[in-house]
């Protein structure tokens, strides 16, 4: 993929579930989506979009500070205010396979997380 397209599925993406339009960002991951994050485990697509709408839907809002693109990888990096833990940056490094988001990784300290129960 060009470094072009990649960049427009990240961003569209980051829209979405900005948006709380969680349909249309999980329509761009892949059935076989890899996770890696420092909390929590996500096995399968679907166990991912849960947690996506679920701790999307309490994000009150998301500045995006930084993306980057080359090939089929690309970069985030955003600031997103979170009801009961206030802010929290982010950083998350995408593949994209076929039109996809085939893989994320995604970089965040967890204390705040860790404090108020989300990791389990």
């Amino acid at each position: 993929m060009s470094a072009h397209a990649t960049a427009a599925i990240i961003h569209a993406y980051y829209d979405a579930w900005t948006a709380k339009d969680f349909d249309h960002a999980v329509g761009l991951l892949s059935d076989g989506l890899t996770v890696e994050v420092p909390v929590n485990d996500y096995p399968t697509t679907d166990s991912f979009a849960a947690a996506l709408k679920k701790f999307g839907s309490m994000t009150t809002k998301a500045d995006l500070l930084a993306m980057m693109s080359d090939g089929d990888e690309g970069m985030l990096l955003y600031d997103m205010d979170v009801l009961g833990l206030g802010t929290l940056r982010v950083a998350e490094h995408f593949t994209v396979t076929g039109g996809k988001i085939t893989g994320i990784r995604q970089i965040h300290d967890t204390a705040a997380l860790r404090a108020a129960g989300f990791v389990g």
